[in-house]
């Protein structure tokens, strides 16, 4: 059992320092530019290590993006639509900044020049979040605060354009401010305010019938 867990420690250290090297090359000199030959020299470890865990650089760079994207989880209940954003996007939060901002750009320069590999990231690493503003959505209905057929998509939206914002182009950090700000300011007016979309889409409908 000891050489067991050893064993897979190793392996997790290994692999961490491969998907750091990864990123780190990403950011340096760019998706089209990272090689694996570099990759490996970087991560001191061997072209057939690499192999024998990813098939190739797009898989590569898609785990390297996931074991360093700041995740979603669905928190705790905490009773309140606001109290569910704040410890969501608080949990999130972690280490946004600077470094985190020339990842994000790295990655979406590859995501340009590379379809497949945006696509991928698209599915498995943004997407995957909008599971977290489904569950906080539906919590808030369920309690009253927000009415039904509230759109949860509008909440995934905006919330990881504004990150995106605060990150890549204002360069300053994600923090509690810049948080109860957004929650405060921007998320809870927006969902309050807004129709929900089979309303809105009936409402559209009455009117195109009346014209």
């Amino acid at each position: 059992m000891a050489a067991a867990a050893t064993t897979q420690t190793v392996t997790q250290g290994r692999d961490s320092a491969i998907c750091d090297a990864t990123l780190e090359l990403l950011v340096e000199v760019g998706y089209d530019r990272m090689s694996m030959d570099a990759i490996a020299a970087r991560a001191r470890a061997s072209k057939a290590t690499i192999y024998r865990r990813w098939p190739g650089k797009p898989e590569l760079v898609l785990d390297a993006v996931r074991s360093r994207a700041p995740g979603l989880v669905v928190p705790a209940d905490t009773g309140s639509l606001r109290g569910d954003l704040v410890a969501t996007y608080g949990a999130a939060a972690h280490g946004a900044g600077a470094e985190e901002a020339e990842l994000l750009a790295g990655v979406l320069r590859a995501m340009r020049s590379t379809p497949e590999l945006g696509d991928c990231v698209r599915a498995q690493v943004f997407e995957s979040k909008c599971d977290v503003s489904r569950t906080l959505v539906a919590r808030a209905v369920a309690r009253g605060e927000l009415p039904a057929g509230t759109d949860p998509l509008l909440l995934h939206e905006v919330a990881g354009a504004l990150w995106f914002h605060r990150v890549l182009v204002v360069g300053g950090p994600v923090d509690d401010e810049f948080i109860a700000h957004v929650v405060d300011d921007v998320l809870i007016p927006l969902l309050t305010s807004t129709r929900p979309a089979d309303m809105s889409a009936a409402s559209s409908a009455d009117h195109m019938e009346k014209q």
